[in-house]
């Protein structure tokens, strides 16, 4: 969930600087050997936000990836004695990035993992895109990205009735922060990122068969109605890679009745899913991936 309040600035920003929002590709220059994140420099190994554009005014230098931008309670702010934004909170108020990290970085939208995100490759200096330039909450250090969690072709879920809402940004699922992916009865279920089964659960009836994968990001991702007959193929402190296969969609326990579908959920620093169903589970801090879920769609064959 936000941690704070949207504003206009975004929408005002789009049309008035819409040509300064592409990215800058450079290597990264000589710096100290080694990171000391929060000291106001962006140094070699660091991903640093900053409060202007063009990589100006004051700095939050990372060597983490961040859940949200508070620590003890308070807001993580910019650092540089006598430069802009120096004191104000992160949160919200980062225009350019400069990932210095070695890797893959992203920037997202809400806390917690989720929304629509900013993709910096390593070494790029740039100003953050219109989805989270002054509207940025965490980010990750490393590859953020789905494979999607079915087997299947684009058209395979395109043109199941009803289908899942690949074409939007929005989370569509029906009661709280989820996916409900309509597809086939049997289509295999695969992991879509590599982590460490936490349960696993065999049911013929309730939510059907479950089971639970934590990711290197603290990242806990659900996979609920799916078959007990063949049951999930999984073992508890198994080792995952995107793609391995998890079990197959059902249509037995509570998507009796309904078109089979796969249900994906996710909530970040937590070793086992809450007990919830529908709106219970609405106040709990299921995570938006609608948007990584939709690219790992698109990156499926067409037909």
């Amino acid at each position: 969930m936000r941690l704070a309040t949207r504003t206009m600035r975004k929408a005002l920003y789009a049309g008035a600087t819409a040509a300064l929002l592409g990215a800058t590709f450079v290597g990264a220059s000589a710096a100290p050997a080694s990171a000391e994140p929060r000291d106001g420099t962006c140094n070699a190994g660091e991903f640093c936000l900053y409060y202007g554009e063009g990589q100006t005014g004051a700095v939050a230098d990372f060597a983490n990836s961040k859940r949200d931008y508070t620590e003890n309670g308070s807001c993580i702010t910019f650092r540089g004695a006598g430069k802009a934004g120096a004191g104000v909170c992160v949160q919200n108020h980062a225009k350019s990035v400069w990932n210095r990290t070695g890797g893959t970085a992203y920037e997202f939208y809400n806390s917690d993992f989720g929304g629509t995100h900013d993709v910096i490759p390593a070494g790029t200096q740039a100003n953050l895109n219109a989805n989270v330039y002054n509207d940025n909450a965490s980010h990750i250090l490393g590859d953020a990205s789905l494979r999607f969690p079915l087997n299947v072709t684009q058209a395979q879920i395109k043109n199941r009735s009803p289908h899942w809402c690949w074409d939007s940004k929005t989370n569509c699922h029906h009661d709280y922060n989820a996916a409900d992916i309509f597809a086939a009865t049997g289509t295999a279920v695969v992991s879509p990122v590599a982590g460490t089964v936490m349960t696993k659960n065999i049911r013929s009836s309730g939510v059907g068969s479950t089971v639970t994968v934590k990711d290197r990001f603290g990242r806990l991702w659900y996979f609920a109605h799916m078959h007990h007959s063949p049951a999930p193929v999984v073992s508890v402190g198994q080792h995952v890679d995107k793609g391995t296969r998890i079990g197959t969609v059902g249509t037995s326990a509570h998507a009796l009745g309904t078109p089979a579908h796969l249900h994906l959920d996710m909530r970040v620093g937590v070793d086992e899913r809450v007990g919830c169903s529908g709106s219970g589970c609405a106040s709990y801090g299921f995570v938006n991936n609608q948007p990584l879920l939709r690219t790992a769609f698109l990156a499926r064959p067409a037909s």
